[in-house]
């Protein structure tokens, strides 16, 4: 008698979890279609680390970062315009 009633509590264990997760999966697409977008939490994050002193490490992680994302840019345009002559020189650091 007491096996059936584990199962019973375990499928109302179950239940409630998946109605937990799907509540949970409901608030966060709510979040991202009605909340702040990510540029705008990016530009509060580099505001943000200008105001610290140039050599605190959180904010070096950021410029590398930052330097990243320009490079990636950059990387990204030449490829898109598919410019062999500045992939070239890009490439060979001996050039000039």
């Amino acid at each position: 008698m007491s096996c059936c009633h584990g199962r019973r509590n375990m499928k109302k264990l179950a239940v409630l979890i998946f109605i937990g997760v799907v509540v949970w999966a409901a608030v966060m697409l709510g979040k991202r279609q009605s909340g702040e977008d990510r540029p705008s939490m990016w530009d509060k994050m580099r505001q943000h680390m200008e105001d610290m002193p140039e050599d605190f490490p959180p904010r070096v992680m950021f410029d590398n970062v930052v330097d990243t994302k320009e490079n990636t840019e950059r990387i990204l345009e030449i490829l898109d315009k598919g410019d062999h002559v500045a992939g070239q020189e890009a490439a060979d650091p001996n050039a000039e």
